[in-house]
């Protein structure tokens, strides 16, 4: 059943990256057999960029829509431990509008975690 579950976030994830990018990404084999989309970390990155524009000129919506965006990504960043390199709290420091959403994204997708065990 959770191999279900991700595999059909894998690919909406991966529907999202190839819209975001422009370009279909493959997804890569990790050792411990899972797969993994690649393109996650591009996406999120073009979609910062978006987010710090949108916070520039004050687009509520595009933010909003940007937020869910970047939620998505989380669980794959969870799995190949991108928040044990850069924990939430140095997304979260300093001026960067788009990177602060992403640490708190992820501080909410944790508790959320938390709570359902």
């Amino acid at each position: 059943m959770a191999d279900t579950i991700n595999a059909e976030r894998d690919d909406k994830l991966a529907a999202l990256n190839s819209a975001t990018l422009g370009v279909e990404m493959p997804q890569i084999t990790l050792p411990d057999g899972s797969k993994v989309q690649t393109g996650t970390v591009g996406a999120l990155l073009v979609n910062i960029r978006a987010y710090n524009e949108a916070h520039s000129t004050g687009g509520l919506e595009k933010k909003t829509q940007l937020e869910a965006l970047m939620r998505a990504t989380l669980p794959l960043l969870d799995r190949v431990g991108l928040f044990d390199l850069f924990r939430p709290e140095e997304w979260i420091a300093g001026d960067n509008e788009g990177r602060k959403a992403v640490g708190r994204l992820y501080q909410e997708f944790k508790l959320q975690q938390q709570q359902q065990q």
